[in-house]
């Protein structure tokens, strides 16, 4: 007789807190197909402590505000309707079952759009249901229309169990006594397209002693801004309203460790930052989005002691930039308008990025670090005269990495002779790219630079790009015609390998051949589809990356 076996589930039987634990890895939709495999996983599923009450989860068309006035025909507002019910009849379930069974939330998240006033109070009465069950992150995302916000009702600032608090959408009226907020376990409050005056911000500021991170993005009703007198913040986010001209934003706190300020001003005004001296904990700052003068920006520098992280982006620099310090670790530099010429005496320096449209003259002292250089560049601007400058750009500051973000169309390339510059790694990043060589296209740049990685991102609007240039860089028997002084880089390539395998394809060997470039051919048309319907059902796409070994 032959020996039976039978398979116990040792895992249903594990306590709920630790398959709960479980669930927090996955993402919402995911955990709650678990509740279909069994009763057990049922109940673990609905007792579950993360209440991810997100809208899009019955349908993307539930955010819009007025169907009619879009022209959607009566039976699809019916479904709508249909389908936002189904939604606010799930979180009217869950926020009753958790206290009726005395079941614990650490996390509440909410995001929906108020298509009626009548909406506005089921949110109050789910915000007084919310406060009773100690909740440690809130997280609201309500949509109410253009220059429209909801009145966020007293009760949430007064959750003395919240450690995170998000909210956008809401209005923070300037009635709330600051001696009614009791958010004394707060650590992080980070607001976002939230309609707050200057007082309210002091009054939280004063009210939340153990607050150590304070973000503010998109936010309007002020214009000036200063935060002092507090004991604990470490970071300070602030990104102003577009629409808002921000006059003055001074820091006075001994305790700051981080300082982010980006302005999406289109007119690129100067705001006056004041920093105060006191802040002698500043290790990172970024800026981004305003006019810099070198002197400014070195006297913020020389100022700080610990500064060891500084990030430029998206500035109005001046054409000669110099830069000292001792103390800096990592610089970046990127997206940066009208620089030239850049001078940095910081020796410490172990990693510099810089990325942008241009490739300015850099001169850049330190002796080791990683340094990453990033090019966005239409493909019709990049004929022989670039390759040349991006050869000495590269080589000049001794540069390990480089990405191209790519977009436009070319005809092909004429051969350059020149020594290519070695990299660690080359990334290759395309947008709505139309190329009828892609040959010439690895002609051009493997005559400039030698990778020792070659990566490339997958997209799924440019399948045939990738396809393509996989074929290019097959190993063969080079055709090309080539002199004794100089060897195209067909020549003198040996073997590629692809060293990282993307989640769902398989291949018996590692090397780029013609049965390889066959299977992935066939894997970048099914993923492409498979991408492209993932944009369309939850609007964002985690990058996947092919990357290959080039053995010169």
């Amino acid at each position: 007789m032959g020996e039976r076996t039978c398979s116990v589930d040792r895992i249903s039987e594990l306590p709920d807190f630790i398959l709960h634990h479980v669930l927090s890895f996955l993402s919402t939709k995911e955990a709650a197909r678990t509740g279909l495999i069994s009763k057990r996983w049922q109940y673990v599923w609905e007792t579950f402590p993360i209440l991810d009450c997100n809208e899009w989860f019955f349908g993307r068309e539930l955010d819009i505000l007025n169907p009619k006035e879009l022209g959607l025909p009566k039976d699809e507002r019916r479904k709508i309707f249909n389908r936002r019910q189904k939604f606010l009849n799930y979180v009217d379930e869950k926020l009753q079952r958790f206290p009726e069974e005395n079941l614990c939330v650490n996390k509440f998240l909410l995001h929906i759009t108020l298509v009626s006033n009548n909406l506005a109070s089921r949110v109050d009465a789910w915000m007084d249901l919310v406060s009773d069950l100690s909740v440690r992150e809130l997280d609201l995302y309500l949509t109410v229309g253009k220059e429209r916000f909801y009145v966020l009702p007293l009760k949430v600032l007064t959750m003395e169990s919240l450690q995170i608090l998000n909210l956008r959408g809401c209005l923070l009226s300037s009635s709330f006594n600051r001696n009614a907020i009791k958010l004394t376990s707060l650590i992080q409050l980070h607001l976002r397209d939230v309609s707050i005056d200057e007082e309210t911000i002091q009054d939280l500021i004063f009210s939340i002693r153990s607050m150590e991170i304070f973000s503010l993005k998109n936010c309007l009703g002020f214009e000036n801004l200063e935060i002092c007198d507090h004991d604990k913040l470490k970071k300070i986010v602030y990104h102003p309203h577009k629409d808002l001209k921000v006059k003055k934003f001074g820091i006075n706190l001994p305790t700051l460790e981080e300082l982010d300020f980006c302005s999406v001003d289109k007119d690129k005004t100067a705001c006056e930052i004041v920093v105060h001296s006191a802040c002698q904990n500043l290790k990172r700052l970024s800026l981004c989005g305003i006019p810099i003068d070198t002197n400014w920006l070195q006297s913020m520098v020389s100022s700080f002691p610990l500064l060891e992280h500084l990030f430029l982006g998206g500035c109005v620099l001046q054409q000669v930039m110099k830069l000292s310090s001792s103390v800096l670790k990592e610089t970046y530099l990127c997206n940066c308008r009208k620089l030239v010429e850049a001078e940095f005496d910081t020796p410490n320096v172990h990693l510099f990025e810089y990325r942008g449209k241009k490739m300015p003259r850099l001169n850049l002292n330190s002796i080791t670090g990683d340094r990453v250089a990033g090019l966005s560049v239409r493909l019709n601007n990049m004929d022989n005269s670039w390759f040349l400058k991006l050869n000495s750009f590269l080589r000049d500051n001794k540069f390990h990495d480089l990405t191209l973000s790519m977009t436009g169309s070319c005809q092909g390339f004429m051969g350059i002779q020149i020594s290519p510059f070695k990299l660690n790694n080359m990334t290759l990043v395309t947008h709505a790219l139309t190329l009828g060589n892609y040959a010439g296209l690895l002609d051009g740049l493997f005559c400039s630079v030698r990778p020792q990685i070659l990566s490339l991102e997958l997209n799924y609007y440019s399948p045939e790009f990738l396809k393509r240039l996989l074929k290019s860089l097959v190993v063969d028997k080079p055709k090309c015609c080539c002199s004794e002084e100089f060897q195209c880089w067909r020549h003198t390539l040996k073997d590629v390998k692809l060293i990282n395998n993307v989640k769902g394809f398989q291949s018996t060997t590692s090397v780029l051949n013609a049965m390889t470039l066959k299977n992935l051919t066939e894997f970048l048309d099914e993923w492409a589809i498979e991408a492209h319907k993932t944009v369309q059902s939850f609007g964002t796409l985690v990058g996947d990356t092919l990357s290959f070994h080039l053995c010169w």
